[in-house]
């Protein structure tokens, strides 16, 4: 004989969406507003800050249907392809970063200052260093 109460070893779709992701958005969203507010005293960025953080973390929350915020949401990729997407889009967001970067540092030498690009060159450089020198020996 069948029980008829649904087995509690599966869990439905609603037990199944992570909360991580989106208490994290909103908790960076309210930290955003906050400093925003009471220290630089923006309210008006703050509260754009907050509504960007609370329309990620809906869309990482309730948008688990579509394949991109599966891929975005850090879960266990789903196959080999989801595992290169994420690959992929690392690194065209880590060139993106270094091209502005230079460019900010190129910037900053032209004007005779150092600031936050020229510390950003540096750790972006020393990490890559470092990262293709463990990576050679692992791989």
């Amino acid at each position: 004989m069948t029980d008829p109460r649904p087995d509690s070893s599966t869990p439905s779709p609603v037990q199944r969406r992570p909360i991580a992701v989106p208490l994290v958005g909103v908790a960076l969203g309210v930290a955003m507003f906050l400093v925003s507010w009471l220290v630089a005293d923006a309210p008006g960025q703050g509260v754009t800050m907050l509504a960007i953080m609370l329309a990620y973390a809906t869309v990482m929350r309730h948008g688990q249907r579509f394949e991109i915020v599966q891929v975005l949401s850090q879960d266990p990729p789903l196959d080999e392809r989801h595992a290169l997407i994420q690959q992929r889009a690392v690194a065209i967001a880590y060139y993106a970063v270094v091209g502005v970067s230079l460019i900010g540092f190129i910037w900053e030498m032209a004007h005779g200052t150092t600031g936050a690009f020229t510390l950003i060159c540096f750790v972006g450089g020393i990490t890559h260093m470092c990262a293709t020198a463990i990576l050679r020996r692992r791989l």
